[in-house]
């Protein structure tokens, strides 16, 4: 019995593993990157949303900033939807000891859009999907960049021009803000740090690519999350990693059941 029980056990862990020692092959020939000021972004999908006109469900784009040791930022490459970074402006802005009306002082950690990134956003994912993200410890799963962020040549951008996004068909449909077609037809997105010019609204993306504020209620700027990938749980499935070939990833399962084996009978 004792035979039979470690022989099923360790049919079921190759059958598990097989798929993505193929993948992990795959990968190490074409590994992860950041952004490459000649070669440009590697791409790849992870997660569904809607995304046409009808609302149909399409896989997520998301280009790789930066690969930091274990970890891979990543950041959607279209703006998903729009929506206020808080419904409260004086709560955004004011500090915790304002007597008649506390707030938390541009904490993004305590925005509804924080809230709404790490909570019903997340079931756009699988499970397995979910699995292979590395939690900010600060931001949680799903976050927004930083103003610094939306300037830092590493990540890519290097002027306004390429800071510029554009939502999907649903984010537009959907009341997301689009700019004429002279500024590019692209439409602004927030960033997760407040403004120092007016506390009572956060950096975003203008119209000409660089980086301004808005109040935090407005309700037709952009939503553009982005993630930690954990490279040691994530392989390559499919795909070549450009926009239009991005890569599939394969996670790697974890195991959620353990099979306990029959202790040896004393002689």
């Amino acid at each position: 019995m004792r035979k039979l029980l470690r022989f099923v056990c360790l049919l079921m862990a190759m059958m598990c593993l097989f798929p993505c020692v193929l993948a992990e092959e795959k990968g190490d020939e074409i590994p992860l990157r950041g952004y490459d000021k000649k070669a440009g972004y590697v791409y790849l999908t992870l997660g569904t949303f809607p995304q046409t006109k009808e609302g149909e469900r399409l896989p997520i784009l998301w280009r790789v900033l930066s690969v930091e040791g274990d970890r891979a930022l990543i950041l959607s490459e279209y703006i998903l939807e729009a929506r206020p970074l808080h419904g409260d402006y004086k709560q955004y802005a004011n500090k915790p000891t304002n007597k008649k009306y506390p707030g938390f002082n541009g904490d993004f950690t305590q925005t509804d859009m924080a809230k709404y990134l790490n909570g019903e956003f997340t079931a756009n994912f699988t499970q397995g999907e979910l699995a292979v993200l590395a939690e900010d410890e600060t931001y949680g799963l799903f976050f927004l960049l930083s103003g610094d962020d939306l300037k830092n040549a590493k990540y890519g951008f290097t002027s306004n021009e390429s800071r510029k996004a554009w939502g999907t068909e649903y984010a537009l449909a959907n009341g997301l803000f689009k700019y004429m077609a002279n500024r590019g037809s692209h439409s602004p997105y927030w960033s997760r740090t407040q403004s120092t010019s007016n506390i009572q609204g956060a950096r975003c993306i203008k119209s000409k690519g660089e980086i301004g504020y808005i109040n935090v209620i407005t309700e037709d700027e952009g939503m553009r999350p982005a993630c930690w990938l954990d490279m040691q749980l994530v392989h390559i499935l499919s795909g070549t990693g450009t926009k239009d070939d991005p890569y599939v990833l394969c996670e790697v399962p974890v195991v959620t059941e353990v099979v306990t084996l029959e202790a040896p009978t004393a002689e």
